[in-house]
Formats: C-alpha cells, structure tokens, sequence
C-alpha cells in the first residue's frame, strides 16, 4: 500500500514535503539494500556514500561494468508537493566499449591511474559531474495519500561537435582524434541511464509494497552541444535528436511537466500494461524467491552458512548440478555462495552458470567468485557482502578433495561444514576410476555421490558402477541422476538437518595427496581469433586422442551469427549457444595437452 510510505521515511520528513522528496531515494535505496538477497534481485550490486559530503553516492548496477553517481541538484515545493531533481552519472570502466561514445577529455580521464578513486568522491570534482553526467532523475512526494513518483529525463542522444576538431597529444606527436565538425561525444545518454532507474523503480515498488499505478512517457525536441570557433560551447536545435521523459507514479498520478510536453504513452492501473513494459522489474513489487527475508546479522542472528564442497572428475556435471542447486534454492528463499577453482587459464563455469564471469557476479540466489589466493580470504569478502546461507565451494575436475579438507577444517569458526557432494559420470566414470586417483580418491572422500548422465548408460552398466562405487565409499549415498536434477531435500534432508553417512576420517590425515600432477595431467589455451569451418571443427573434435580427459570453451563458426559453448568429454561433445560471449577460445585438459593442443589449432585453423 502506499500508505508504508509512511514507515519508508522518518515521521519528521512527512510534513516537508521539499525534505521528503529530496530523501526519498536515498531511503529507497537504504531500504532495497538493507536485505542482501533482494538488493541482488532488484538490481543493486553495491551502494557507498561520498563520504565528503554533498549528498552523493556511487552504485553499481548489475548488466553494467562502470559505476553509476547521484547527486542532489535542487529541490521545490510545488502547490504543496516537494519536488527534487538528482544527477544521474555513468563511469564507465575504463575496458567499456562505452568509453568510445564519451568525448575525448571524459576517455582521457577514465584511463588515468586516480580515476575510480576520484569516481568514488566525484561530487568534490566539477569535471567528474560535467563530463559524465547522463540524466536527471525527480523524485516526487505528496503528502495526501501519501503519494510518490519518479521520473527521468535524458537526451536520447547526447552529442557534441567539435567545430575545429580534437588534436591529443602523444608520445608519437599530436594525433588528429575528432576531424574538424565531428562527433566529439555521441552517446546514448537516455538508455544508459536506463539500468539505474529500472533499479530505483524496482526498489520503489517493493518498499512501498505495490507496483505503480500510473505511467507516463514524454518527449520534447532535443538540443546538441557544439564548441570551438569563435564561441565556447553552446546548444542548438537538432532535428535528430528527441529528449525523453519517463515517469511512474505510485498512488498518484504521474504529474505532467510543462518542459516536456509531447506525450507519446500514458497508462494507468488496473488497464493491460503496455508491452515494451510487460517485463519491467519494478511492475509488481512481488520478489519470487527473493533470497534472506531479514539481515541476519542486524537481528542478531549468528548461524553459519553450511558449506559443500563438490567435487567430480571432468566433465561429470558439476555445473549443471550446481545451477539446479542455486535454482532450488532460490525457491526456498536460499542465498547461495559458489566459490570455483578452474584449472585452465581460462573460466567458463561462471557463463554456465548464467554470469557473465565468475568473479563476485550476482545472479538471482547466488554470487559466484573464483578463488585466487587463500581461501578463508576469498571467503571473508563473500560472507562480510552477502551473508549467503549456502557456500559450494566447486572444485576443479581435477581436485583431490582431501587436499582442501585441512584448510576447510580450519574454517568452522565461519561455516558449518555440511557436505563432501561428488558428481559421477555414468558413461565416462569407470574409465575415470580405473585410470586416475584423483577420481578415486574424489569417490572415497564423498558423504553424497551423484552418478549423473545415467541416460547415457545401460541399466546394467549403473549397477556395475554403483557397485564399484560402493567398494570405494561403502557409507555414501547414492543417486542417479541426468542432468544434475535432483531436489537438494533427497540429498540433505529439510533444512539440511539429514544425518549423513560421512565416510571416517572426515578430517585428513597428514602427509600429501595424490593431485593430477601425479597423472601428468596438464591443461593448454588454444586462443581463437575468427570464425571456424563447422566441418574441419568436427572432424578435428572427432579425432581427439584418449589422452584428452576433457574440453572446453567458446567458438564462432562461419555458418552461425552467434557463438556456441563446446563441451567435450571422451566420446561425447555438444555445442549450444553462448549468448553475448565476446571472447572465443579453447581449453584442452588431458595428458601431453600442449602437443595436442598444438595440433588441433592446425586442424581448426585457429
């Protein structure tokens, strides 16, 4: 109801309305964050103050790499309503594509050394706010009701020319960056300020516990920016070039603005919300699944995340376990933590898993993070962040989990250690057993085997399997599965409270484990810079020799517009697609996998 506006802002906010409007979107974002599961579905992947002051912040929006600022700008009583306006920045990080679209002086800026340090007090610098501000966003509230909108305004296009061109200074001499009359900025400053306002809203609906009940857009002739000659910078007119005004309202109606005032859409609760919106974040404030329903550690609370360590030999269907994991989870209100150790020089994992790389990415009921370094320290940084109830702690194919077992012993103070989960894979598994220890010793260590892709072997190879498995791990649980699918209550009972059959000794013994150096495993990098024949790729994947235990990675052929993961383990390969993956290549894990890399980069012609 609107009526928890009431509860969102201190009771002396309410009759100043010019003070409640100006606080309003810190108190939603305070509130949207306060719960670590729902600021990860509501869009929010990090909030921190300017701490010198003026009342901005810096965010960070997932879907996006840079860092987003707010600013207050000015705030108005209007016929008894308080109106704000904010500045809406956009850093992008220095690596973005978007870098390309600022002027040249903001490109200059964002590759110098003090950069995101200065992002970080950015009100305290006029550049900082001059060069990447994208919008501006209102905030309204009327104390009947009480009442709320907001509403962004931005150039669809925000463009500058240079009328004498940009010249930049190099170590080689000036180099000519914008010709005389060019684009020195051209950037679309509406849809980059986009992510931010969906979060914003989204946030609304959901402290106020209602989607909005009316919707507005607006738009006006636009102005570009031109300097140089015999004046400074000034706007003109442009033909191409729309300003765009988006407004939602919750227990109001959108106010109409005077400076915009060409309406293009208008839509009002309960009539069919229009398409383009159908699946806008912040509709409803429902929150499927949304993971902590309370900060555990502001109530109080002190129970420790439960860690599983999963383990299983390449390509045994680890990931896919773990995605139905985190998506079972989910479900339950479950915040899960996965920490991966890849072997390899690259990650795939973590875009398997629906990220875009598995370094702290959020995606609704998890944050993924590769380890590098300690693992207690890794931890620390996902547990102080996100207080997860679950950590799966995914070991690399070629992992002894008794190596990790000391470190993990040493670890209760942090989590509760609840599982030793090791995935078994039904067709390739018995040759895993027979020729690597690490595989065995990945079986005996188990308290849950999984003998996942049983559709891909015969009844009567899963019985001679399971029974080998038992001869390794007489106490484990086993279940057969495909596809990882399998409800996390038939593994570890509700709440996890199953007694397991933990195979003794829990805590490892002294002295040094067998590791895939023992078995002269090794892992190579093929880089692929261009599209491949689907044909020779094929022909090349079905001559791979049995040393090769496992492959994997991104690849574009010529026949296709998008690129497709590969997956490879001894006689069998699939290839689905990759989404937005920018970056193609191969890694091949095996014995002598440098020389067999080699000679599959000739066959592909990589």
């Amino acid at each position: 109801m609107p009526g928890r506006l009431n509860t969102l802002l201190p009771p002396a906010l309410l009759d100043d309305p010019v003070q409640a409007a100006t606080e309003l979107p810190r108190a939603l974002i305070t509130r949207a964050n306060f719960i670590p599961g729902v600021r990860h579905r509501l869009g929010w992947r990090g909030v921190r103050d300017c701490a010198k002051g003026q009342g901005g912040l810096t965010a960070k929006i997932t879907g996006r790499p840079g860092v987003y600022g707010l600013r207050p700008l000015n705030a108005v009583n209007l016929d008894g309503e308080g109106l704000a306006a904010f500045g809406i920045t956009y850093f992008p990080d220095p690596d973005e594509e978007l870098v390309e679209l600022f002027s040249v002086q903001a490109g200059i800026i964002a590759q110098a050394p003090d950069y995101l340090d200065r992002v970080r007090e950015f009100t305290l610098h006029a550049d900082l706010c001059a060069l990447f501000t994208v919008a501006v966003l209102e905030a309204r509230f009327r104390p009947e009701g009480p009442g709320a909108s907001l509403a962004l305004t931005g150039p669809e296009h925000d463009r500058v020319i240079a009328l004498d061109g940009v010249v930049v200074d190099t170590e080689n001499g000036p180099v000519q960056a914008v010709p005389a009359g060019g684009a020195d900025q051209d950037l679309p400053a509406f849809d980059t300020a986009l992510p931010f306002f969906h979060a914003m809203a989204a946030s609304a609906s959901y402290c106020i516990g209602e989607g909005p009940q009316s919707l507005t857009r607006h738009t006006r002739p636009g102005m570009l920016r031109v300097y140089g000659g015999e004046t400074g910078l000034r706007s003109e007119p442009s033909p191409d070039i729309r300003d765009i005004r988006l407004a939602l309202g919750w227990g109001m109606d959108v106010p109409e603005n005077p400076d915009v005032p060409e309406r293009d859409l208008c839509w009002n609760a309960p009539d069919p919300v229009p398409e383009e919106f159908a699946d806008a974040p912040w509709l409803t404030a429902d929150l499927p699944g949304a993971a902590n329903s309370l900060d555990k550690r502001t109530m109080g609370i002190e129970d420790k995340p439960r860690l599983i360590l999963l383990t299983g030999f390449l390509g045994s269907g680890k990931t896919s376990f773990l995605a139905r994991f985190i998506e079972d989870q989910a479900a339950r209100n479950g915040f899960v933590a996965v920490v991966q150790n890849e072997i390899g020089e690259k990650g795939l994992d973590g875009k398997l898993l629906g990220q875009q790389y598995a370094v702290t990415e959020v995606d609704e009921g998890c944050v993924c993070c590769t380890l590098s370094g300690s693992l207690r320290l890794a931890l620390s940084g996902i547990l102080s962040e996100f207080q997860p109830d679950f950590v799966v702690l995914e070991t690399t194919g070629l992992a002894n989990p008794a190596n990790l077992l000391s470190e993990i012993a040493d670890l209760d103070d942090m989590l509760e250690f609840a599982s030793v989960t090791t995935v078994v894979d039904a067709a390739c598994g018995p040759a895993a057993l027979d020729a690597h220890e690490v595989a065995r010793s990945q079986a005996r260590l188990a308290d849950i085997l999984l003998l996942n892709k049983t559709d891909l072997a015969a009844d009567s190879d899963l019985d001679e399997i399971e029974t080998r498995l038992r001869t390794l791990n007489p106490t484990a649980d086993i279940h057969r599965t495909n596809h990882g699918s399998v409800p996390s209550t038939a593994l570890y009972g509700v709440n996890f409270r199953k007694r397991l059959n933990r195979p003794a000794p829990v805590l490892p013994t002294l002295g040094r484990h067998a590791t895939h150096e023992d078995d002269a495993i090794q892992s190579s990098l093929v880089e692929i810079d261009a599209p491949l024949d689907r044909r020779s790729f094929t022909a090349a994947v079905a001559d791979l020799p049995g040393q090769v235990l496992r492959a994997k990675g991104v690849v574009r052929f010529q026949d296709a517009d998008e690129p497709e993961i590969f997956q490879y383990v001894p006689g069998h390969y699939a290839l689905t697609p990759a989404g937005d993956a920018e970056e193609c290549f191969l890694i091949v894990i095996g014995r002598d996998a440098p020389r067999i890399a080699g000679e599959f980069r000739a066959r592909i012609g990589a």
